[in-house]
């Protein structure tokens, strides 16, 4: 019995022993949280869980408990938000201990993600390219056209087009700033995509080039009929840029650095699109040795 309070008093004086999942997301954000691109998203995704749980004690909150949590969720959200899921809350516990504000057990230490199966990545043929920046062209939003061109020719992201300030042109580039790893990247683009960016945006002294224009462009791509898979609307632009460079014999190493991937892995993903990617194999082999 003595043994047992002996435990029970040394994890009472592990801080955040005592806490209830609340307090303890809530000392995660107000000393690291804060910091992140995606920290309001990231507080607010933390709390939607804390309160699915039950908010329980931290001293009470055991693995088998999220792990029936989870189980749970994936009736009614996908895998890959369950992993998101899993990773959040398990940051916050390895975070705190990282910072010697919790030093007890990570209780989703253990927990693995689920393997996502890869989707298919869609990208347009060139007569799709040309229909689709000919609706955005006659959208009523003017500044549709340019930034879908932007994406089209840079692989960038909706976003990081859309919402380009007149300090990121370059001469013959375009610097992304707010990017979703928040790494700064740059671009190369023709002299007359910059000219026309010049000429379709706000005039000075706006810092900001385009209105929002995301509504536009999906009604664009409604009026063309294309169809695209779920999730893909605005980001069919960037997969298009990939899948074209790769073909036309791009070298995957450039697009990881161009596309702003911090895993090759993730870029691996349109290799087999280069001509000669299947080819090399025969060539580099030892195909000649073992005649």
């Amino acid at each position: 019995m003595l043994k047992v309070q002996k435990e029970y008093d040394d994890k009472k004086a592990i801080p955040g022993f005592d806490y209830k999942l609340r307090q303890l997301v809530d000392l995660w954000y107000n000393n690291h949280g804060i910091s992140l691109k995606d920290h309001k998203y990231r507080y607010s995704r933390l709390i939607a869980i804390i309160e699915r749980i039950g908010n329980p004690k931290v001293s009470e909150f055991e693995t088998a408990d999220f792990v029936e949590y989870r189980t749970q969720r994936l009736r009614d959200v996908s895998i890959s938000t369950v992993n998101h899921e899993t990773r959040y809350l398990r940051a916050v516990f390895s975070e705190l201990d990282r910072l010697g504000l919790y030093t007890g057990e990570n209780p989703l230490r253990k927990i693995r993600t689920f393997k996502v199966p890869e989707t298919e990545l869609s990208y347009l043929e060139q007569d799709q390219i040309a229909l689709l920046l000919r609706e955005c062209d006659q959208s009523r939003n003017n500044h549709t056209g340019v930034v879908a061109r932007i994406c089209l020719m840079t692989g960038a992201r909706w976003g990081e087009a859309n919402g380009l300030k007149r300090s990121n042109l370059l001469p013959n580039a375009i610097r992304f700033v707010d990017t979703k790893n928040g790494k700064v990247r740059a671009v190369p683009v023709p002299e007359w995509l910059i000219e026309k960016i010049r000429n379709v945006s706000f005039p000075s002294p706006y810092p900001n080039l385009f209105s929002s224009c995301k509504s536009a462009f999906r009604s664009a791509l409604d009026r063309t009929g294309i169809e695209l898979p779920a999730g893909q609307m605005t980001h069919v632009l960037r997969h298009t840029f990939a899948s074209h460079f790769m073909m036309n014999g791009g070298n995957i190493l450039t697009l990881q650095r161009v596309l702003g991937h911090s895993d090759l892995k993730i870029t691996m993903r349109y290799a087999h699109l280069a001509p000669d990617y299947m080819d090399q194999i025969v060539k580099l082999g030892l195909s000649k040795i073992c005649i």
